[in-house]
């Protein structure tokens, strides 16, 4: 399999833009993340755990929004599809991505999951 082509200096810019854009995203979720934070600590005490688990899910969104635009950057600088897929952090989203990539399942995957709730 030969060298990817490097992207032409139009899409890799764009390619970054979009990346930055989806941090800016990521940014104003934290702040959601954080006013719903707030707004469990002053839950009635029987419904913490249930809007605790519920608030977790913007923090996994975090965490894709970060992962996306990671993949974004690499292609922006010239890595292929498969490689920029391949270092994914979260490997669901990576198992997702790795058919359109057109790569295959890394056979010496040493984690599953790193996604990290708070």
């Amino acid at each position: 399999m030969g060298a990817a082509p490097k992207p032409d200096t139009e899409h890799a810019r764009l390619l970054v833009a979009v990346a930055d854009e989806l941090m800016r995203v990521r940014r104003d979720v934290d702040g959601v993340e954080a006013l719903v934070s707030d707004l469990v600590r002053h839950a009635p005490a029987q419904d913490r755990p249930a809007a605790l688990i519920q608030a977790q899910a913007l923090d996994a969104l975090n965490q894709r929004l970060e992962a996306l635009s990671g993949v974004l950057r690499r292609l922006g600088a010239g890595a292929g599809p498969t490689e920029a897929v391949s270092r994914l952090p979260l490997a669901d989203m990576a198992g997702r991505l790795r058919p359109a990539a057109d790569a295959a399942s890394p056979s010496n995957a040493v984690d599953a999951g790193d996604l990290t709730l708070f």
